[in-house]
């Protein structure tokens, strides 16, 4: 993912640096119609330019599993800004499936079965399967990613010993306004814990 960004930003400068040397290039066309020569540092800028573009293009194939890609500076960028959407979907979406994993691995203390519990991991069974159908993460899977799902806050009640009383209770009551207080006191008593 790093690539394809860094790839990008060069790109963005190039494409700037060619629309100055397209300026530089026009005003030395109509010096040349009057007359005058064009400045010698001209070419050497036209052919760094050129050596820079292939560059760019070559590393941009490779990254991109060697597509071909029209050579033309704007459509390389379209293509790498494709395939950075594709590579920040897919992180989202191994993040948001870590959660759900963890989730889905909860153990209540109890011995037989927590309800609550039960329909949680059902429902997170299901996020699971329904990402697998898809190619963009939805609303659900950015929320897992990013930690502002109440799952990521029923794995911190359950984990994180170390929150202040502040963080506690508002992850705590969080979780009970979102997945039901009975689960919320469960998580916060020790009855649920997630196996090493």
């Amino acid at each position: 993912m790093t690539e394809v960004v860094a790839l990008l930003e060069e790109g963005q400068r190039l494409q700037n640096h060619l629309a100055e040397l397209g300026t530089k290039l026009r005003q030395a066309a109509d010096e040349l119609d009057n007359g005058y020569p064009p400045a010698p540092d001209l070419a050497a800028l036209l052919v760094a330019a050129a050596q820079a573009f292939d560059g760019l293009y070559e590393r941009a194939q490779r990254v991109l599993g060697g597509a071909l890609i029209e050579r033309l500076l704007p459509r390389v960028l379209e293509a790498l800004e494709a395939q950075r959407k594709v590579l920040e979907g897919a992180a989202i979406r191994q993040k948001a499936l870590n959660v759900l994993e963890q989730v889905s691995s909860l153990v209540y203390r109890g011995g037989e079965e927590f309800l609550p519990l039960s329909m949680v991991q059902l429902e997170a069974l299901g996020l699971m399967r329904q990402q697998k159908e898809t190619t963009v993460p939805g609303d659900a899977m950015v929320a897992l990613a990013n930690g502002s799902h109440p799952y990521n806050l029923l794995l911190r009640l359950v984990v994180d010993k170390a929150m202040s009383n502040e963080e506690w209770i508002k992850v705590y009551q969080r979780v009970g306004q979102e997945l039901g207080l009975e689960l919320a006191v469960a998580a916060a008593r020790g009855q649920i814990y997630l196996p090493e």
